[in-house]
């Protein structure tokens, strides 16, 4: 019998589903989840569902049953075997990829399990397909990984799962594996990406690049900071600051008055005194010239539309909104120094990743944004969208084709579902369902990344055509299956318990058509920052005394 065969089809099996018997040889390796190939010809291509042991032996009502409840079952080792039930996925086509399966598979035939380098027979792919990168390994499959393709990156990606399961991990895998993307001919690229990194996940690949090595092919990687940070010193780091210009004056005042009630309710009344006073200036001063050098001249206008006779608002609305200004000019003025007339984040910088294919992190860790509050680094990314889309647009009408990925950590409170998870006021989420909704023409790929899916904006996960599911939370396994489209049942159930590192990947990018479980690769840096040593420090302050 050939070591590869694993069992043999039985009556009954249909052209969606086949039954098979194992051998002993597919007793010892096949799992469920594994993939098999079905058929003397291996076309038929098929994933395990279910693994059934059945003894004649041991039925209910046997001759056994007896001294079974008196506990003196004697060993018997006959009669066992064990049924594989496997969902069919296709048939491999001759010029390679899945079609619809043009028979059953007949009684007797054969099943095999598929060999590591057999995707690539089946799908006619090569190691270094153009456009093509190998995901981890599937799992049961040592060296096998699945085939992403990179053209659907621009469908958007959502990668979710519990603390801990491995997703930022994950996502710094994938980012290698974009940074040396085969072109063919034996020539490589990179992906241009810039990620928001809320705690410092990504900063590996900084210190990499400082240390003068290389991350496959991108030109650079920038940290960006606020100036606040102490990191601002180190090489490659650039200091973080913004224009207030690219927003409307209707966006400013919701903003400013947000930001000192700090809740999700904002009082109208008061906005739309400030909306008019800014509207004073249109075609005079620039928005971040009037917040930065001439904030007299905007109070001013402030108290002559709520002061004296006729006044168009109540002169407390008029407080209430000189007291909103004032605070944000002390904090993002004076305090964070965010505000500039020249911001660092501008369109020669979206210039330059794109056109010499770089990684730029803006850090939002408790090193790179000591002290920022959420509803400024919100500011911050509605900005930075707000200019992807115009730039990307401009690319677009002038012929310029270029491509970036936007990858954003702690989806959920930048774009948040204001059902769940109402996280104050999110300037944020407007320009991030419109990248959502109409990036992907331009060249902008969104990679979402989120402990709780449910808590992101809907709108924006329906936009999302592949997935990342890590170990997630039994509420929240119902709403992936539907975002993805729908799971096979006993994929579902193990998406509460799957290990650290493991995920379920499906949609677009994935080019075998079908969910799969997928062990991550190994990252070239280090996650420091998703590492934990409790023994280790607790031997070390033992040592040190501090358990005296």
């Amino acid at each position: 019998m050939p070591e590869d065969i694993v069992g043999y089809v039985l009556s009954g099996s249909s052209s969606t589903l086949v039954r098979f018997q194992l051998t002993l040889n597919g007793e010892k390796v096949l799992q469920e989840g594994m993939l098999v190939v079905v058929g003397r010809d291996k076309r038929i291509i098929a994933r395990v569902e279910a693994l059934k042991p059945v003894n004649t032996l041991f039925t209910e009502g046997d001759e056994w049953s007896e001294a079974r409840r008196r506990g003196q079952m004697p060993r018997i080792d006959v009669g066992g075997y064990v049924v594989a039930e496997a969902v069919i996925l296709g048939e491999s086509q001759p010029g390679g990829g899945l079609g619809e399966p043009g028979r059953p598979p007949w009684p007797g035939e054969p099943v095999y399990l598929l060999g590591k380098k057999g995707l690539q027979v089946v799908l006619g792919l090569s190691h270094d397909e153009p456009g093509v990168v190998w995901f981890g390994e599937l799992v049961g499959y040592q060296g096998a990984g699945v085939p992403l393709s990179v053209e659907n990156i621009t469908m958007h990606l959502g990668v979710f799962g519990e603390t801990g399961s491995g997703k930022s991990y994950a996502v710094g895998y994938l980012i290698e594996l974009l940074s040396r993307i085969p072109l063919g001919d034996g020539e490589y690229s990179a992906f241009p990406i810039v990620v928001v990194d809320a705690n410092g996940d990504y900063l590996d690949y900084h210190e990499r690049f400082s240390r003068g090595e290389r991350i496959g092919e991108y030109r650079l990687v920038l940290r960006l900071v606020f100036p606040s940070s102490m990191a601002r010193y180190k090489p490659y780091t650039r200091l973080l600051t913004i224009s207030l210009d690219g927003f409307s004056a209707r966006e400013i005042a919701e903003f400013v008055i947000a930001y000192r009630s700090g809740g999700v309710e904002i009082n109208e009344l008061q906005v739309s005194l400030l909306e008019r006073a800014l509207r004073e200036f249109e075609g005079i001063y620039g928005f971040t010239e009037l917040f930065t050098k001439r904030l007299s001249e905007l109070l001013d206008a402030i108290d002559s539309l709520s002061r004296g006779p006729g006044a168009m608002f109540h002169a407390q609305t008029g407080r209430a909104v000189k007291s909103a200004v004032e605070k944000l000019y002390q904090d993002l003025v004076k305090g964070y120094k965010i505000l500039s007339i020249e911001p660092s984040l501008d369109e020669k910088l979206i210039d330059e990743v794109t056109f010499s294919p770089s990684l730029v992190i803006l850090d939002y860790s408790p090193e790179g944004a000591p002290g920022i509050p959420l509803p400024v680094k919100q500011l911050v990314l509605a900005y930075l969208a707000r200019l992807l889309y115009k730039r990307f647009t401009d690319y677009k009408t002038r012929g310029d084709e270029r491509y970036l990925g936007l990858v954003i950590e702690e989806a959920q409170n930048y774009a948040p579902n204001p059902r769940t998870y109402p996280v104050a006021w999110s300037i944020a989420r407007d320009y991030l369902s419109l990248i959502a909704t109409q990036g992907r023409k331009f060249g902008i790929s969104l990679v979402l990344v989120s402990q709780r899916p449910s808590f992101v904006d809907p709108v924006v996960v329906s936009m999302l055509n592949t997935f990342m599911v890590f170990r997630s939370a039994p509420d929240d396994v119902a709403y992936i299956s539907k975002a993805t489209g729908g799971l096979p049942q006993p994929l579902r159930e193990k998406l509460t318990r799957l290990p650290r590192g493991v995920a379920l990947v499906s949609g677009q990018m994935n080019l075998l058509g079908f969910p799969v479980l997928v062990r991550t690769g190994s990252r070239s840096a280090g996650h420091r920052m998703g590492r934990t040593r409790v023994v280790e420090a607790l031997k070390r302050l033992k040592r040190a005394g501090g358990n005296e």
